[in-house]
């Protein structure tokens, strides 16, 4: 079956969802710039369980419409909301790139142009990525905009990069990858022109499913064990983070009660 970009809806709709060709979910991002706010990644979390709900999706391709794969944050709505909805939102963030990187299905990223931040790491947190030729960059500029990775960031990005040298060159250095230096590296497997991105992405999605299909149950097993060491890590700096919450709650309230007296 040929897959052409063709086949997705001719005038697709603001936002992001999700379309079918054949057995593979392809998750369209069409929001221009395609950042990340509470909207938009909510948005992907409910394209995300539409796609693990339907038995019949055996691959998801993610990819985006006009120059951008994704820009990364919001920065610029992010600016503006209090502190609870930012942490809100990291939360929403921190659940979105842990259910992609041990979805039950094989991920796809078709990149069809730029992948910064945390778009770069959506991308990296796909099982395999194809990227359009001579247009774009997948980088992860956080260096340069003085944000600090997580350590689940950290840990993820060392695992999902092809080598110690392409994690330091991205995390320390913010470098831009074309597509034919992305390719060299190892941070995709293939690069094609445009027309050809959707299909080269569904081809790849075939071949990781195999003659035999893959059983959801067992990728997602394989995967956890894969980012297990990961997740835990993860999880107890939560719990640290919400002591520590308490803590302060417990020692203002004394505090307050103290100064009564």
């Amino acid at each position: 079956m040929i897959f052409k970009m063709a086949s997705l809806a001719a005038n697709p709709p603001r936002g992001f969802h999700v379309q079918y060709i054949d057995d593979i979910a392809v998750l369209v991002l069409n929001n221009t710039e395609n950042r990340f706010n509470v909207n938009s990644v909510q948005q992907l979390l409910d394209a995300l369980d539409e796609v693990e709900r339907n038995d019949s999706a055996n691959a998801l391709v993610i990819t985006g419409i006009g120059k951008f794969f994704s820009n990364g944050l919001d920065l610029d709505w992010l600016s503006q909301q209090p502190p609870d909805v930012g942490l809100k939102f990291f939360g929403m963030l921190k659940e979105m790139n842990l259910k992609l990187a041990t979805f039950p299905v094989p991920t796809i990223a078709a990149l069809n142009g730029h992948a910064f931040a945390a778009g770069g790491i959506l991308a990296l947190l796909c099982d395999c990525r194809v990227m359009r030729t001579n247009k774009g960059w997948i980088c992860l500029p956080e260096v340069q905009l003085k944000l600090k990775f997580s350590t689940m960031m950290v840990d993820l990005i060392r695992l999902k990069a092809p080598s110690p040298q392409v994690a330091r060159d991205m995390m320390i250095f913010g470098k831009r990858y074309t597509s034919d230096e992305a390719l060299k590296v190892g941070l995709v497997e293939a690069v094609c022109e445009e027309s050809q991105l959707l299909d080269c992405a569904c081809k790849l999605a075939k071949q990781c499913i195999g003659k035999n299909g893959l059983d959801r149950a067992m990728l997602k097993t394989m995967k956890m064990d894969l980012y297990g060491t990961i997740m835990e890590k993860s999880a107890l700096t939560d719990e640290r983070v919400r002591q520590d919450a308490r803590l302060e709650k417990m020692d203002a309230f004394n505090k307050a009660a103290t100064s009564k007296l």
